[in-house]
């Protein structure tokens, strides 16, 4: 049991060390892409030496073939929403991204509930109905987003949606694809994918002048992003799913607000405060 919470705690802190990282990325104004590509590539380079390749080079083509696919798509939702996610800390501040990414687990939730017709308690519906809720209390300028469709504050808008896609993907592999795939091989091809799109994007802007920063920051990302998912697992194999997701979720907005008080001078409206309150009460009722 100790060590479950011992997980559990080292996988929040790696989520929050990843939005400091990022907002690191932004203040600096060094290129984001540049430094996602270093991470991915860094998180592939680790998962590959720990596990090889040698079950997806195995895998029956009928059976593989959408299990990969599936991993690629995910790998392309990856590091674009990475990229909105380095933006949306930059602009909204740490706390409110943070409560913005965690709230999707509504979108599997949602899957979990229409497509493979898991019941939902009368709790659950309620934070439902709260998560619409939380994040209209979240968006900054509210006027400003109706009138400039480039305003920040869509920023948490995107970011809700491609975290929620992301999850429910995993949560797609997790039903589909578990029993032919581990999650490390999988995760894997997801980390390759997020580096070769990484590496498109960069080849395609010629902008190859990768700087010493962006590379040094890229491998302090990788590295967290990945052992967020390998923590993750360890505390799932431990304890009970409800308790991990819930305790996760919550300490890393938790953490994330503080960090974004503390050390980068985050302000919260009233308004906003209600909303991260709101965030961590909703989180345990979808759970």
């Amino acid at each position: 049991m100790i060590s479950g919470w011992l997980y559990i705690v080292l996988c929040a802190a790696s989520s929050v060390l990843i939005a400091h990282l990022l907002k690191v990325v932004e203040n600096r104004k060094l290129n984001t892409v540049r430094v996602l590509t270093v991470n991915y590539f860094t998180a592939t380079v680790i998962a590959a030496s720990t596990t090889g390749f040698d079950q997806i080079i195995q895998l029956d083509f009928s059976e593989g073939f959408y299990a990969i696919a599936l991993g690629a798509v995910v790998g392309v939702i990856f590091i674009a929403n990475f990229f909105i996610y380095s933006k949306s800390v930059h602009h909204n501040g740490v706390g409110i991204s943070v409560a913005a990414m965690r709230i999707s687990l509504i979108v599997p939730v949602l899957l979990s509930t229409a497509w493979y017709l898991e019941l939902l308690t009368f709790r659950q519906w309620v934070g439902v109905v709260l998560v619409f809720v939380t994040l209209f209390l979240l968006l900054p300028n509210k006027r400003k987003m109706l009138r400039e469709p480039l305003s920040v504050a869509w920023l948490l808008v995107l970011l809700f949606i491609g975290t929620g896609l992301g999850d429910s993907s995993l949560k797609i592999y997790e039903v589909e694809f578990s029993s032919i795939l581990s999650k490390e091989h999988f995760m894997g091809i997801v980390f390759f994918t997020a580096f070769l799109v990484g590496l498109i994007v960069v080849s395609l802007r010629k902008n190859w002048k990768f700087k010493m920063q962006e590379i040094i920051l890229g491998i302090a990302v990788g590295i967290p992003n990945l052992y967020t998912a390998i923590f993750l697992i360890e505390a799932l194999e431990r304890m009970n799913g409800a308790v991990v997701y819930s305790s996760v979720n919550v300490l890393t907005v938790l953490g994330g607000t503080l960090l974004g008080i503390i050390k980068w001078g985050d302000k919260l409206t009233r308004i906003q405060w209600t909303g991260i309150v709101l965030t961590l009460i909703t989180i345990l009722l979808l759970i």
